[in-house]
């Protein structure tokens, strides 16, 4: 049964000014807010903190300096009201030898919106076997095991880190169905991912971390508004050089991503691609950024 801990109208995440570092700084001065429900993609290079931000939310860790606020809660108190609100999906986990059934009975308890029959409609969907223990399943059915506990709990705040790796092509489209259902709408969940491509069809705002900061946060309806791709047979079908933000080669052609103000409005370009936007973000940031115009605590999801 869905609580009122599922109401939208409670201010998800607002971080100001945190600052946080093992043997040297990581993050100096991040700001960042989640006002609204929706999927958020989290993108940032190797090393710049991302699992290391999932892990500060969730309480997990404690800044050196600056606020984190989830729901209200300041995440290291670890208040059992706050981490009923508050489900975590680490990259690397550790699973006791149980059978899911087991997992439900010992551990959904602690959620009070988890759902018994949706966690067995997701383990079906999923094609988990219910009757093995998790020492019997190969890794792939185990991380598919624990997506499925965490879409169950329902709880207002999910984090995932890196959900998808791991999954074969047909779990990864699974993973998505499970993830446009209903039920999980009213959710704001931040996913930290490498794989772009096999979320874009979910994620509807994007978050990318430079340098210690928040250098992005847009919606990708304002990105596409900002930014314009396509595919060149040759350099001379390229958009102009002061339009182009950063080309790649894929075989014989050129993908290219361009500023769309810079570009003719008959110019021929596809829709946007999250992978290609991270990689153009990762390589040519300043450009990129200074193309897309965006405040990097603007958190408005394109309704």
């Amino acid at each position: 049964m869905v609580d009122n801990t599922l109401d939208e109208h409670i201010s998800s995440i607002q971080i100001h000014d945190l600052a946080f570092g093992y043997k040297g700084p990581l993050f100096e001065r991040f700001n960042a807010q989640i006002s609204a429900p929706g999927v958020y993609g989290l993108f940032g290079r190797n090393g710049t903190g991302k699992s290391t931000l999932l892990k500060l939310l969730s309480g997990l860790l404690t800044p050196s300096s600056g606020e984190i606020s989830v729901r209200g809660f300041t995440p290291r108190r670890r208040a059992a009201e706050f981490l009923s609100q508050i489900y975590l999906l680490p990259e690397e986990f550790h699973l006791p030898d149980l059978k899911p059934e087991a997992l439900k009975r010992n551990q959904g308890v602690f959620y009070p919106n988890f759902d018994a029959q949706l966690f067995q409609d997701y383990l079906t969907e999923l094609q988990v076997p219910s009757d093995q223990r998790f020492s019997q399943m190969s890794l792939g059915q185990k991380k598919k095991a624990t997506i499925a506990f965490a879409l169950a709990t329902l709880t207002p705040v999910l984090l995932m880190d890196e959900p998808t790796n791991g999954l074969d092509i047909v779990s990864r489209a699974q993973f998505k169905r499970l993830m446009q259902r209903p039920e999980q709408a009213k959710r704001t969940v931040l996913i930290s991912t490498h794989q772009a491509h096999d979320l874009e069809s979910i994620i509807k705002h994007i978050w990318f971390v430079e340098g210690g900061v928040l250098s992005l946060s847009t919606s990708m309806h304002m990105l596409g508004q900002h930014l314009a791709m396509g595919v060149a047979d040759s350099a001379a079908e390229l958009p102009a050089p002061e339009a182009l933000l950063y080309t790649e080669a894929i075989g014989a052609q050129m993908a290219w991503v361009a500023r769309r103000d810079a570009l003719r409005a008959d110019f021929p370009a596809t829709p946007l691609q999250l992978e290609l936007i991270y990689k153009a973000l990762s390589l040519n940031p300043e450009k990129v950024l200074s193309a897309v115009h965006d405040h990097p605590t603007s958190t408005e999801v394109a309704q």
